[in-house]
């Protein structure tokens, strides 16, 4: 019998009593929590030995395999097949000796469940070798459970485990084929580890060069993908960045093996980026967008993202050619609609400015349909932007006591209308209103002269004739509340307004021994302050997240914002 030879095989080779190793084979049972039988224990208290029993047959190795759903933590020697569903990152990193080390890791699926394969050092050479693809069959032998990412279990591969792609001593029919499933954007999340989804590309952001941490030169690009659910950015680096050399807004686009992963700069916002193994498919879908409609004008101002509504051209201006940061110039055509409630400024760009600068006329009813709504930091309220997406339609559409908005005055612009958005929320560059508290000491104040005229950096000024300089400074916190944290920064005014000091009093600090103190006594003031900021938010492609410069910002006083709150529950 296969038992009677590998126990005096072990003895020969150890030197254990036939007690000593009855006792590690029922001790290994109990691990294995009675899915081996005596000879798969001795076999593999045998490998654990060092005691060479390879050139035994390969039924017992069968005998041993596992489920997915039979795993479970701290299990040894683990014998498992299944098929690549997810293919992750490799990894460097400087182990304690200073070598460099590598790790890489795959999900691997079997009808009972998915489990992530964790592979290190010379063991992740499988991701070089061109069978190792989604939906390719693997043998594992030899892997351990250990507690993983999110608490769930992993397989960890090492030097003394194998890995077999495409295995010959397989039964493939046990192992179908895995069914691309995509998931909505809505739903994605950071748990889900590996994702494929699908939708319309609304925006493509050209590619930005900068210096990685080693001193390399890096790249990064990214586009807005849009489904029936919501939208998300995805980020490519560097070499990824090919693949969607010959994507266009516009198209309608499959992607496989993205990686969800929590943001380091925005909290609860997920960042999607592309890996080596990220496959883009063009298909000939279509996005079937049904904004809801609103009824009234008015009722804009409380909505966000996409909406549909109808009403009067009250106006028209003449179409106009702006620069954008790219240096190309582009049409822009704004015209103002109109009902019983409220008005609101429309705005249409390139070819479709071209178009509808021809034929809008004031007086025409016109039914709009996925535009996107922005706040508008002039007009103090939201305005509405035609996408590659919307639509216009004209329509018979007659309204009495037709509402035109007034420009508000400068005094107007600078009051707060309490209308925050929720910092989490915030996915798209404008003009917003956020409350929250200030986290995070002050740890710099940087300077800069700018043109007292345009107030641009000296560098940077376009005037005709160069006017006096001021000394300005610049200033950064994270301000949080319940949904997230975001980047403000302060600049001029705004920073001297927040410290309470001006920059010229500063500057005389900052090179003398007194300079860190005094951003110690800063940070005892501001750390924790409750503010209300208005400001323009914008992406930061070097960051990946939005920030927010305020234009204005004042303290809040709490008691006073919770009789306000009281206030409005009971009226």
């Amino acid at each position: 019998m296969k038992t009677e030879a590998y126990i005096n095989k072990i003895i020969e080779d150890t030197g254990l009593s036939r007690t000593d190793i009855q006792s590690l084979v029922e001790e290994k049972k109990e691990e294995l929590k009675g899915l081996i039988s005596d000879e798969g224990a001795l076999f593999v208290i045998a490998k654990e030995l060092g005691v060479d029993v390879t050139s035994e047959n390969k039924d017992l190795l069968n005998e041993i395999e596992l489920n997915i759903s039979d795993i479970t933590l701290n299990m040894k020697n683990i014998a498992i097949v299944g098929r690549v569903k997810d293919i992750y990152h490799v990894n460097n990193f400087t182990k304690s000796s200073g070598e460099t080390g590598h790790v890489g890791s795959f999900l691997l699926h079997d009808n009972t469940g998915d489990i992530r394969i964790v592979l290190w050092d010379e063991q992740v050479s499988i991701f070089k070798d061109e069978r190792f693809e989604k939906n390719e069959i693997v043998k594992i032998l030899n892997g351990n459970a250990k507690k993983g990412r999110f608490d769930g279990i992993e397989i960890h591969v090492g030097g003394f485990s194998k890995i077999d792609l495409a295995p010959e001593d397989v039964d493939y029919k046990k192992y179908p084929k895995i069914i691309e499933e995509f998931t909505k954007i809505q739903e994605i999340n950071e748990k889900l580890g590996s994702l494929s989804t699908e939708g319309k590309v609304m925006n493509r952001f050209p590619v930005k060069e900068f210096i990685r941490k080693d001193g390399q030169n890096g790249r990064v690009s990214s586009i807005i993908l849009r489904d029936s659910t919501g939208k998300v950015r995805i980020t490519f680096w560097n070499e990824d960045i090919e693949k969607i050399k010959n994507v266009e807004v516009g198209d309608f686009i499959s992607l496989t093996n993205l990686n969800p992963r929590k943001s380091n700069y925005a909290e609860n916002r997920i960042d999607v980026h592309a890996t080596p193994w990220t496959k883009i498919t063009k298909t000939d879908k279509t996005l079937n967008l049904d904004a809801k409609f609103i009824d009234k004008i008015v009722k804009l101002q409380q909505e966000k993202d996409y909406a549909s509504f109808q009403g009067i051209i009250v106006s028209v201006e003449d179409l106009r050619k702006v620069t954008l940061k790219s240096g190309d110039e582009v049409s822009l055509l704004s015209f103002s609609v109109s009902d019983d409630t409220d008005s609101i400024r429309v705005t249409a760009w390139q070819e479709k400015a071209d178009e509808l600068s021809k034929s809008l006329k004031i007086g025409e009813g016109i039914s709009l349909k996925n535009v996107v709504l922005r706040f508008s930091n002039y007009w103090e309220k939201n305005e509405a932007s035609i996408q590659n997406d919307s639509s216009l339609e004209k329509i018979d559409l007659k309204i009495s006591n037709l509402k035109i908005s007034e420009t508000p005055s400068k005094e107007q612009r600078r009051t707060f209308s309490r209308n925050f958005t929720e910092i989490n929320s915030i996915q798209s560059s404008g003009f917003f209103e956020i409350k929250g508290f200030i986290s995070n000491e002050l740890k710099k104040i940087n300077f800069y002269e700018a043109c007292t005229t345009c107030r641009r950096k000296i560098d940077n000024c376009k005037c005709d004739q160069k006017g006096n300089t001021k000394l300005t400074m610049i200033v950064s916190h994270f301000v949080e509340d319940e949904s997230g944290k975001i980047r403000a920064t302060f600049i001029g005014d705004a920073a001297e307004k927040l410290i309470g000091k001006n920059a010229d009093t500063i500057i005389k600090v900052k090179d003398t021994p007194d300079y860190e103190k005094l951003l110690e006594n800063f940070s005892a003031e501001i750390v924790g302050r409750d503010i209300m900021i208005r400001g323009s938010v914008k992406f930061n492609d070097f960051s990946d997240s939005y920030e927010i410069v305020a234009s204005d910002f004042q303290d809040i006083n709490v008691e006073e914002e919770l009789d306000n709150s009281m206030k409005e529950i009971l009226t």
